[in-house]
């Protein structure tokens, strides 16, 4: 069955109850923030600041990038992942992710806030425009 061949991507449930940690503090805004690890595992989050301060897509502050990847190098982690919140819409890349996924080899999850009490987490590859998603394991 085609949903039956997901790629996947290991993410610790650490990382992930922190990221939606992230969404209902930054609520109604989108939050965002980086994602690394070793050997395509996550296992660290990077909160960013969002300084669009938008309901409906977020940018990462230039100065904020550059620090982070200067001192990624010293720690023995890569970048493999970006999240960011979607509050009031499902966990799906808009229009704009899509044409804003700089990174192709990294992983983009997306936490909806849609329904509060049940936060949906969902993780995706967006490589030239093409959106397949992953399983979470």
């Amino acid at each position: 069955m085609p949903g039956e061949d997901l790629m996947r991507v290991q993410i610790e449930a650490a990382v992930i109850d922190s990221m939606v940690e992230h969404a209902q503090l930054e609520a109604p805004l989108e939050c965002c923030g980086l994602l690394m690890g070793q050997a395509g595992r996550i296992t660290h989050l990077r909160r960013m600041r969002n300084l669009a301060q938008s309901r409906v897509r977020y940018e990462m502050v230039p100065g904020e990038l550059f620090r982070f990847f200067k001192g990624l190098r010293g720690s023995g982690l890569q970048h493999l992942g970006i999240y960011h919140s979607h509050p009031s819409s499902e966990p799906y890349p808009s229009a704009t992710d899509i044409s804003q996924a700089f990174y192709p080899d990294c992983v983009y999850v997306i936490l909806s806030l849609l329904a509060p009490d049940s936060p949906s987490v969902r993780a995706f590859s967006i490589v030239e425009g093409v959106v397949a998603e992953l399983a979470i394991q």
